[in-house]
């Protein structure tokens, strides 16, 4: 059943071509400046300066990231299936077309997918069941298959993913006539992604002014690629970048993809590099 692992190793490494895709889309659309910076008067003397969308991010952004999606999901499913292949020693196996990988909230969703998955082993369906994401102490939300199922689940039956920009670096330089000074509102904490216009500093003048006094520089800030579907994703207190959500899925993806390989006797092409097959021994 080598082969069939194969296949699914290169499903996953093509995942990695089309993320690597999905940056070159960012970069183009960026390299447009789609963002405008405004000041805005709160009061005569306190002043908030916001990035305001100009230029959607293009259809390409997100077909690139549906595609990244989608193989993500593929790769899971191929793995269980050449699991299942080589555990009972048949191609097709058992209820071949029911082979699905599956991802549940619940045990309750869980024991329902096992009713499904009945030509599949029950010691790998034990196994399965052990990395579900509703085994995760912070919850299934905290878990990053959860996360490939739900959006690949809108992509294929809704609608496309909505690219955004969303701040990653902050760094606001001011110019002010020479006789005015200013102190930023430290609680403006303007890590999140944009849907229109976002708050990314406020200020207050030692006296006041007309906004067109003022000159924002806004060089320092980074606008990093978002996924308004996956904005809120927390992991652990922690809210990673959407490129380095994308690189962990794909690494927890081989981690799976490999134990199912290690349990069927099957080495991948290149070797275990999530694992250490000793340490199973």
């Amino acid at each position: 059943m080598q082969q069939l692992f194969d296949f699914a190793f290169a499903r996953l490494d093509h995942a990695e071509s089309k993320r690597r895709e999905f940056g070159e889309s960012w970069k183009q659309y960026i390299s447009q400046h789609p963002w405008d910076i405004d000041v805005r008067n709160v009061t005569p003397t306190t002043f908030e300066i916001l990035a305001v969308t100009r230029e959607q991010a293009p259809v390409q952004l997100s077909l690139a990231f549906s595609d990244w999606l989608a193989t993500i999901r593929a790769a899971l499913d191929n793995g269980l299936y050449a699991w299942v292949a080589s555990a009972t020693g048949q191609d097709p196996p058992p209820l071949a077309e029911r082979i699905q990988y599956p991802i549940c909230s619940t045990a309750k969703e869980y024991a329902s997918q096992r009713k499904r998955l009945s030509g599949v082993p029950v010691d790998i369906l034990d196994k399965v069941e052990a990395a579900q994401p509703y085994q995760s102490p912070y919850g299934p939300e905290s878990n990053l298959f959860y996360w490939v199922h739900e959006l690949a689940r809108t992509d294929r039956h809704r609608s496309l993913h909505v690219g955004l920009g969303r701040v990653g670096a902050h760094r606001i330089r001011l110019h002010l006539p020479n006789d005015v000074t200013a102190t930023f509102d430290e609680s403006v904490k303007p890590y999140h992604h944009i849907v229109g216009e976002l708050v990314v500093g406020r200020f207050t003048t030692s006296k006041a002014i007309s906004r067109f006094a003022i000159k924002a520089d806004l060089t320092g800030v980074g606008i990093d690629p978002e996924i308004q579907a996956w904005a809120g994703f927390n992991m652990a207190g922690q809210r990673p970048s959407l490129q380095q959500r994308m690189t962990y899925t794909e690494l927890f993806t081989r981690n799976n993809l490999e134990n199912m390989a290690l349990f069927s006797g099957i080495e991948p092409l290149g070797g275990f590099t999530t694992l250490d097959p000793a340490d199973a021994t």
